[in-house]
């Protein structure tokens, strides 16, 4: 990691979350961008679609091309062709801090340096944090509203069943997709050695932020509770069957979050004196 407890340089650098789906990333934001001030910040719709599923190769090709066509036509127009909806390159000038559901270098630009801030997350909590919040979403849908991805609605061992037997050709270790543009742990990791500031284990935001009150000027900050689910509570754990082919999916990612968190402890412990329990 990047790290310097140095004050941070917003006339030169943009601070740049690369936010993983489900890893908390929403809470860093939210207490980042108060500080800053929403006005300051942007929170970008995802257009990438990182670790959308794909039901057949046919399908990821043809919206990747529909995806190739969009962000042409919007560099054609002027526009951020990273972003869903046109913003002028003097808006995106004045913003001081991004976030968005896009791969690492993957972000919207304006004239500034970017710097990275990532958290990364138990593996198999994340893929059963995704799954169920497709569920929260959906309980909100207007009766009617027509379902277009209908395997979200499986029960849990129907809906590992349907992704695994697809994982060839749709993203499974999705941290490192995001980091690494891979679904393996080494170019992640390479990421997160030689291109990210900081990364964090989702477990340990508070000691992120502990180490980000010299670089933003930070008051003590304990990390707010956002987008907490409400459908996964008291849902019983998967079976041992469905545990053990998320676990096969998710490998690569297990590495990354296992590396993560060694060299984030090591950080820490380096920079605050802190013993970690």
């Amino acid at each position: 990691m990047l790290y310097q407890s140095a004050p941070f340089d917003f006339s030169r650098n943009v601070l740049v979350i690369v936010h993983v789906p489900k890893t908390g990333g929403s809470s860093l934001a939210d207490a980042i961008f108060a500080h800053l001030g929403v006005e300051n910040c942007l929170v970008t719709t995802s257009t990438d679609k990182v670790g959308k599923i794909q039901p057949s190769r046919m399908r990821r090709l043809a919206w990747t091309t529909r995806e190739t066509l969009r962000k042409t036509a919007m560099w054609a127009r002027g526009g951020e062709p990273r972003l869903a909806d046109f913003h002028s390159k003097a808006e995106l000038e004045r913003i001081l801090a991004f976030d968005g559901h896009y791969a690492l270098g993957g972000e919207p630009r304006n004239s500034r340096k970017p710097v990275y801030i990532t958290a990364v997350r138990d593996p198999v909590d994340r893929f059963l944090s995704n799954y169920y919040m497709a569920q929260d979403n959906r309980a909100q849908w207007a009766p009617g509203t027509r379902d277009r991805h209908p395997y979200w609605a499986y029960d849990l061992d129907r809906f590992v069943d349907y992704v695994y037997a697809r994982r060839k050709w749709n993203d499974t270790n999705i941290q490192c997709r995001f980091l690494g543009g891979a679904n393996r742990f080494e170019p992640a990791r390479r990421a997160v050695d030689d291109r990210i500031f900081l990364a964090v284990p989702t477990n340990r935001l508070d000691d992120c932020f502990e180490l980000l009150q010299p670089v933003l000027g930070l008051q003590p900050t304990v990390a707010p509770r956002s987008n907490v689910g409400k459908v996964r509570q008291g849902k019983a754990p998967p079976s041992p069957e469905t545990l053990a082919k998320i676990r096969e999916m998710t490998s690569e990612d297990q590495l990354l979050f296992d590396y993560v968190s060694r060299v984030f402890d090591n950080l820490h412990r380096e920079v605050t004196g802190a013993r970690v329990a």
